[in-house]
């Protein structure tokens, strides 16, 4: 087995499970970071390129950080989730300013396209937010598509949404996005709610964690006390709070956690309630009636270990000072 780093740049909008999410990324020997990017999502951008500055500032790393799309490609959702993260996105967590990461003075479109065109194997993008940049970047600059190894993202439900019926928020906030991205012919490891879901966080994995006591997990436990609305269950088979984001890191670094299949997605762009619905088709070859099998273009995760999953988080959090 390889012991070569993955490549990756990390697309987020920051937000409470992103901050895990970055935590769990930034701990995992198996990756080699090159960039953080920034898009518009659970709060307006200037929020979310905030807060990923104050993460990063939390644990210390030295990685850079660009800002990115400020709306979708066709702003007709207007909705942010303040009153899940808070009215800026972590909560009540700040730094003052002098405190915050540096943040480079490229956009995310510039940064990804020179990374890209740099790199001299392909790059893994974790887009754990709405798709805006990747889309952007892929329909100004296709021909980076062949630089782009996998892309492994938060997003979509087959069975329910969590912001309509029928959509997941991150989908939901930029479908056109999602649809450009899911038929670029790049490989997808998706991270539906049909798995995070399942990806439940206890009171005692938020106690575990705070008693860690570095900067980063005192954060995370206080900005995820906000999001759970107070310490949930202790245990976590009673409990329904979810750590969405960090299912697209370790699915990277940790596969034998996970199951899944491999399932064509299309994204619904119109529709008076199924707007950014994301439709998997389960149906099979049938030479009775010479239907072939769909053309997969996710690998789509279904099911996780929880116990190790928990470990995971927990080790990540003691891997910083």
């Amino acid at each position: 087995m390889s012991s070569e780093k993955i490549p990756v740049i990390f697309d987020c909008d920051p937000g409470v499970d992103d901050a895990v999410a970055l935590m769990v990324a930034f701990a995992q020997e198996k990756l080699d970071i090159l960039a953080v990017t920034t898009v518009a999502g659970n709060v307006p951008l200037e929020h979310t390129t905030r807060n990923a500055r104050a993460i990063l500032a939390t644990m210390g790393v030295k990685n850079r950080i660009y800002k990115g799309a400020s709306e979708p490609l066709m702003p007709v959702y207007k909705e942010v989730a303040t009153s899940v993260h808070g009215a800026t996105g972590l909560g009540n967590y700040s730094l003052p300013e002098d405190e915050l990461h540096p943040l480079e003075p490229e956009s995310a479109l510039v940064a990804m396209h020179r990374i890209l065109s740099e790199a001299e194997k392909p790059v893994t993008i974790i887009a754990v937010g709405p798709l805006t940049n990747i889309a952007i970047l892929i329909k100004a600059y296709p021909e980076l598509k062949e630089k782009i190894e996998k892309l492994s993202i938060m997003g979509g439900a087959f069975k329910k949404g969590n912001k309509s019926a029928a959509a997941e928020y991150n989908i939901l906030f930029d479908p056109e996005a999602a649809e450009i991205v899911f038929n670029s012919g790049i490989p997808i490891i998706l991270a539906s709610l049909d798995i995070t879901l399942k990806a439940t966080m206890s009171g005692r994995d938020l106690l575990n964690l705070r008693e860690v006591g570095n900067p980063i997990s005192l954060m995370l436990a206080d900005t995820l006390e906000y999001y759970f609305g107070g310490i949930p269950s202790m245990d976590v088979a009673d409990s329904s709070d979810t750590l969405h984001d960090v299912v697209s890191v370790l699915a990277l670094t940790d596969p034998e956690l996970f199951t899944g299949m491999d399932l064509k997605v299309e994204v619904e762009t119109g529709g008076n309630y199924c707007r950014g619905y994301t439709l998997a088709d389960f149906r099979s070859e049938n030479k009775s009636i010479n239907r072939p099998a769909p053309i997969p273009n996710t690998y789509s995760l279904f099911d996780l270990d929880v116990e190790k999953f928990h470990k995971k988080i927990l080790e990540a959090a003691r891997s910083y000072k």
